[in-house]
């Protein structure tokens, strides 16, 4: 005898095939379906408001973190709320795309201070060296929407969304909500509720056997889907990716003071930077993996098997000379469909300069150094 729908109060309906809609049917059949729409993993867990996550939001806002990132004052209560995002909201269902490659590491190219790449050279983030994850995310999206909806809503009574909603078939524009980073949902946090891993203390998500190399997303749905246990954080004492940092950025476990960021300062800042700002920037031309590099759990990490994450030519370590010599349409050329469209033109060029100017010091530095010991060698 089957178990009656929590939503419904009913038994669920099997569809021609004697599937049915039961909570763990629909997870197991979620997992398929996101594994065939080429996502790595999904968690799901349980829709409802975490007031806990709006309290540290709005600290986090409060202490000026954010830095120049105004858009995330911007309905915190609503990003604390799946219901808010998604009408009748049951079920988060959230999505990770891995993207390691075979790529030296930048803790190995840009040194652990973030200032040691060879001359002439800049580094550019992981993520960041094939195509823009937004895109590759999104078309998966909507072809795992595309697959919930002519696969799963057969199965649905016109009554899944429970007692207190109005009944009709299954609609995805009315039942599933995709985001990707840039939604109204504190992703990382329904992504440790779904146990796909837990915030580490630089602040991004953590799998015990794939690291933290990866992209979420989430999809909000009406669907009553079976949740998954959350992880255990097992970060321990370990406090590398603290003290890795060359501007002490982690200003607590799970704390990122964006203004001090390399990433938030490379990619996010608009206009010019002050000089200490410039030189906090090291030897990075957009974004920074050093807290990720160190961390124990990506010896795990595994290079991911999308030729659209994979890196471009002349993306690793790329030569600072011929970033600067770009103009509009060679830049439009070269970084099409990447990343790094997102600072343009000036602020990719801004921060190649400032790495320039930094690795001007260090040569100028280093030359005075061996003056001086030339100098007492030869007083001695």
């Amino acid at each position: 005898m089957q178990e009656p729908n929590s939503a419904t109060g009913r038994p669920p309906r099997a569809d021609a095939d004697g599937a049915d809609a039961s909570p763990q049917s629909l997870r197991a059949a979620l997992g398929a379906l996101a594994q065939q729409a080429g996502f790595s993993r999904l968690g799901v867990a349980r829709a409802h408001p975490r007031p806990e996550d709006l309290e540290r939001l709005q600290a986090w806002l409060a202490a000026g973190h954010h830095g120049t990132m105004a858009w995330l004052e911007r309905d915190p209560e609503r990003r604390s709320d799946p219901g808010r995002v998604l009408a009748g909201a049951r079920s988060v269902l959230v999505l990770a795309l891995d993207y390691d490659c075979d790529a030296v590491r930048s803790v190995d190219f840009v040194g652990r201070d973030g200032a040691s790449a060879p001359e002439g050279h800049g580094w550019i983030s992981r993520y960041a060296l094939g195509d823009d994850y937004h895109e590759v995310i999104e078309r998966r999206l909507a072809a795992l929407t595309d697959a919930i909806a002519r696969q799963l809503g057969p199965r649905l009574s016109d009554d899944f969304r429970g007692p207190d909603a109005p009944p009709g078939p299954f609609d995805p524009r009315r039942d599933l909500r995709g985001t990707v980073d840039y939604g109204p949902v504190l992703e990382r946090r329904w992504a440790e509720e779904a146990g796909l891993g837990w915030q580490g203390k630089h602040s991004l998500l953590v799998h015990p056997q794939h690291g933290s190399f990866f992209f979420l997303a989430t999809l909000l749905t009406t669907l009553t889907v079976a949740p998954d246990t959350p992880t255990l954080d097992h970060c321990g004492s370990c406090s590398r990716c603290i003290d890795v940092c060359p501007t002490a950025a982690i200003v607590a476990p799970r704390v990122v003071d964006s203004r001090r960021c390399i990433s938030a300062l490379t990619i996010e800042t608009k206009g010019p930077l002050s000089e200490e700002q410039a030189r906090w920037v090291g030897d990075h031309v957009f974004g920074c993996d050093l807290c990720q590099d160190v961390c124990p759990f990506n010896r795990f990490s595994r290079p991911s098997d999308e030729p659209a994450l994979r890196p471009r030519p002349g993306s690793v370590g790329p030569q600072l000379a011929d970033l600067l010599s770009l103009d509009e349409a060679a830049f439009a050329a070269r970084f099409a469909g990447s990343p790094l469209r997102r600072a343009k033109l000036a602020g990719v060029q801004r921060n190649a300069l400032a790495v320039q100017a930094n690795q001007g010091r260090r040569v100028t530095t280093a030359g005075s150094d061996s003056g001086a010991l030339d100098d007492a060698s030869a007083d001695s």
